[in-house]
């Protein structure tokens, strides 16, 4: 998935499905879809990682990703990242653990 295919996708409260990315150097990441938190002019996109490079992840590689969704809104440029600052990571983790469940 490019990063327009991976923004729309977290953003569209109707899709489920998991989410792709490859990093620069070929690896592929299956993650589901957790939640999405906006914050500091962005929205985060929470996600479980799955899989790598198509095979289960062990239980020393699972955990969360977190991904920063952007939109430049005079070019209208995507820009999908993955957060890897503890402290905004950990802030973002804790409002969404502090939302209402539905």
């Amino acid at each position: 998935m490019n990063d327009k295919e991976i923004y729309d996708a977290i953003l569209n409260d109707d899709n489920l499905e998991n989410i792709t990315m490859t990093d620069d150097d070929g690896h592929q990441f299956e993650m589901a879809q957790i939640g999405t938190m906006p914050m500091h002019d962005v929205v985060y996109g929470i996600l479980e990682l799955l899989k790598i490079d198509g095979r289960d992840v062990t239980e020393e590689e699972a955990g969360l990703v977190m991904l920063e969704l952007d939109c430049d809104d005079e070019t209208g440029e995507i820009y999908v990242t993955t957060v890897d600052e503890d402290d905004i990571f950990d802030e973002v983790i804790e409002a969404f653990n502090a939302l209402p469940e539905d």
